[in-house]
């Protein structure tokens, strides 16, 4: 009994230092972390390239999976202890951990440990532009994710990304925002420098609740540091390592908008109370305050997936 009341002891451990032990670290979202992760992942189906955008590889980082030699759960476990168990454990302690960070008013606007889009799942951009929009162009929306990523790294570092506001679907931006305030409490600051970006590769895209989506898979190069206000010291990151990150990147649009629409378009209606805001320039109305986004108008960023960083 003692033995497998240790065994379990020491999973829950493991679990722990496995949820915690990378830390987060200064680029936007906190993806690059203390270890490497991520590998080879044969992901296919690409249709575009942009600069150097081979990929660095592809593989679930900090992936969890279990086997048994036996069929009736009671073998492979740790230590004597049934399979189903060790499962049971793991899952309560996640959800103990994902509810205390949630009860803390965190919020982590990336997805980690997650698999890339499969390829079967994505349709090729020829179909697009033969049949949706003919004046999409793979090379101008290359550029502009190009920009977009500088962007966010260098609003992450100002530890304001309201310039950033219709650019980001609301719920990305809302995570944001608390996973931000989250590092102002901790009285730090993120530093991302020396950004490179190194590759934009539109992979395809897919149309799912009223929404285009176009994924995408980015590779770029950044050193990463966070200093503490108080004494100005790095309490995390090296700001010589070159960190080589790549990520999925999903942007979306409203089903039935056209690049030309698009571009043609200098102002918008607020949706409360109708006067027209210019989007480049605020994404407020200025009359009642209500928050615009681009989503019905242009691409806007759905999600992020971190998906490998290797150190240099």
């Amino acid at each position: 009994m003692k033995r497998k009341l240790f065994g379990i002891a020491a999973l829950v451990i493991c679990v722990l230092m496995l949820t915690f032990s990378t830390g987060v670290l200064a680029d936007f979202g906190g993806f690059s972390g203390d270890s490497d992760y991520g590998g080879d992942f044969d992901l296919g189906g690409s249709d575009s390239d942009f600069g150097l955008g081979d990929g660095l590889g592809w593989l679930l980082w900090g992936g969890l999976s279990s086997s048994s030699d036996s069929d009736d759960g009671r073998g492979g476990g740790c230590g004597g202890i049934p399979t189903i168990v060790i499962i049971i454990i793991i899952v309560v302690v996640v959800m103990f951990i994902l509810r205390s960070k949630k009860s803390s008013g965190g919020g982590i606007p990336v997805q980690t440990s997650v698999k890339p889009t499969e390829a079967s799942e994505l349709r090729p951009i020829s179909e697009y532009t033969a049949n949706e929009d003919p004046g999409f162009s793979s090379a101008d929306m290359q550029t502009k994710l190009a920009n977009l990523y500088v962007q966010l790294q260098d609003c992450w570092s100002a530890k304001d990304i309201t310039p950033l506001r219709p650019y980001l679907t609301d719920e990305l931006y809302n995570q944001s925002e608390r996973q931000l305030e989250e590092i102002k409490r901790a009285n730090q600051t993120p530093h991302i420098e020396r950004i490179s970006v190194l590759g934009v590769n539109i992979r395809g895209w897919c149309r799912r609740d009223g929404m285009d989506h176009m994924i995408v898979e980015m590779s770029t190069r950044i050193t990463t540091f966070t200093t503490d206000d108080s004494t100005g010291n790095i309490v995390r990151g090296d700001r010589n390592a070159e960190k080589f990150m790549t990520y999925e990147w999903d942007v979306a649009r409203t089903t039935g908008v056209t690049t030309a629409a698009a571009a043609e378009m200098k102002t918008v209606n607020c949706p409360n109370c109708g006067a027209p805001v210019t989007i480049n320039k605020s994404a407020k109305c200025p009359y009642c305050e209500t928050v615009i986004t681009l989503d019905e108008h242009d691409w806007v960023l759905f999600s992020i997936k971190g998906l490998s960083q290797r150190t240099q």
